[in-house]
C-alpha cells in the first residue's frame, strides 16, 4: 500500500538525457518547513545555474527582497526566480516558521515561459489552494514521495505539464481573479496535506485561527464550498485517482481516502459521484477493440 499522506521531504533529480535536459526537467521538488533565520539563499551566490524555482507558501511567513524591493510571503503567495538572479528569500526574524512547497526544474521551455511570466506578471504570484499548478505540484509531490517518478522521459513530461499550467494560469491572473484570505487558504491546505487523516470541518477551522462559525461563513463566501463539501471533494478526487490507477481495494481505498470504513466510503462516493466505486472504476476501463 502507498503512503496515504505526504509528509516533509525534498526529491533530487540528475537524469543524463541532453535532449530532455534542453527541453524541460526536474532538479529537485520537497515540501519543507523553516523555523531558523539560518534560512537565506542570495541568488547572486548560487552554484545550480540555469535553474527555475516556484516557491508556495503554505503556513506561517517568509520574505523575498529583488532588486531591492521586499515583499512578503503569506499563505498563497508563491514567487518565481532564475538562477542566478538578484534576490535573497528567507525567514524574517518577526516568523515562527515558514511551511512550503517548491519545484526547481530546468531547460530552455522552462526559461522561456519563467521569463514571460516574470515579464507580464512579475515574480510574485498570488495562487488559491485549487489553483491547477498548486494541485499538480501536489500530484508531483505525491508521485515523487512513491517513488513513481523513475526516468527521464516521465520527469520532463511532469516538468513541461508545471511550465504550461502555470504559465495559463497566470494568464488569467489579468482577469482580476478573487484572492482567498489567508485564514482561508491555511484551511485549505490543511485539508489537502491531512484528507487522509480523521479530520474535520473543525480541524480546518482550527488551522485556520477562527472561530468555527466565522470561519464556516467566510470559507463558503471564498471557495463557493462549505468546509466539509471542501474536504469531501478533495477525498473524492483522490478515491478516482485511486480506482482509476491502481488495483486496491475498496478497503484500501477508502481508508487512503480518509474514510474509516469501505461501507460508509461506498455511501459517500455514490452521494457525490451518482454510481458506485465498483461501477465507476469499470467504466474507465478502456473499451475492448
Amino acid at each position: 500500500m502507498v503512503q496515504s499522506s505526504l509528509t516533509f521531504g525534498s526529491y533530487g533529480f540528475r537524469f543524463s538525457d541532453p535532449k530532455l535536459q534542453k527541453l524541460a526537467q526536474i532538479w529537485s521538488l520537497g515540501w519543507d518547513e523553516q523555523t531558523s533565520t539560518l534560512y537565506d539563499w542570495d541568488g547572486t551566490n548560487r552554484r545550480d545555474r540555469g535553474k527555475f524555482i516556484f516557491q508556495y507558501t503554505i503556513s506561517g511567513k517568509g520574505e523575498i527582497e529583488i532588486n531591492g524591493e521586499r515583499h512578503e510571503l503569506a499563505p498563497g503567495h508563491a514567487f518565481i526566480v532564475n538562477i542566478p538572479g538578484r534576490y535573497r528569500y528567507y525567514l524574517p526574524e518577526d516568523s515562527e516558521k515558514w511551511e512550503f512547497i517548491y519545484l526547481t526544474l530546468y531547460g530552455d521551455v522552462v526559461e522561456t515561459y519563467w521569463n514571460e511570466i516574470q515579464k507580464d506578471i512579475g515574480p510574485i504570484l498570488h495562487l488559491p489552494p485549487d489553483a491547477p499548478p498548486v494541485e499538480y505540484l501536489h500530484q508531483l509531490l505525491e508521485a515523487a514521495s512513491n517513488r513513481e517518478i523513475s526516468n527521464a522521459h516521465q520527469a520532463s513530461g511532469f516538468a513541461y505539464q508545471f511550465t504550461m499550467e502555470l504559465f495559463h494560469y497566470c494568464s488569467t491572473l489579468e482577469r482580476g481573479l478573487a484572492k482567498w484570505p489567508e485564514p482561508i487558504i491555511e484551511a485549505s491546505m490543511y485539508a489537502k496535506n491531512h484528507y487522509s487523516e480523521d479530520i474535520s470541518p473543525d480541524d480546518m477551522a482550527e488551522a485556520s485561527g477562527m472561530s468555527r462559525y466565522h470561519f464556516t461563513r467566510q470559507f463558503k463566501s471564498s471557495t463557493g464550498q462549505t468546509p466539509i463539501q471542501y474536504l469531501t471533494s478533495i477525498r473524492i478526487n483522490k478515491a478516482k485517482e485511486l480506482l482509476q490507477n491502481t488495483k486496491y481495494s475498496a478497503e484500501d481505498i477508502a481508508i487512503l481516502s480518509g474514510y474509516k470504513n469501505a461501507n460508509y466510503f461506498n455511501k459517500v462516493f455514490k452521494k457525490n459521484v451518482g454510481i458506485t466505486p465498483g461501477k465507476y472504476r469499470e467504466s474507465q476501463k478502456p473499451m475492448s477493440t
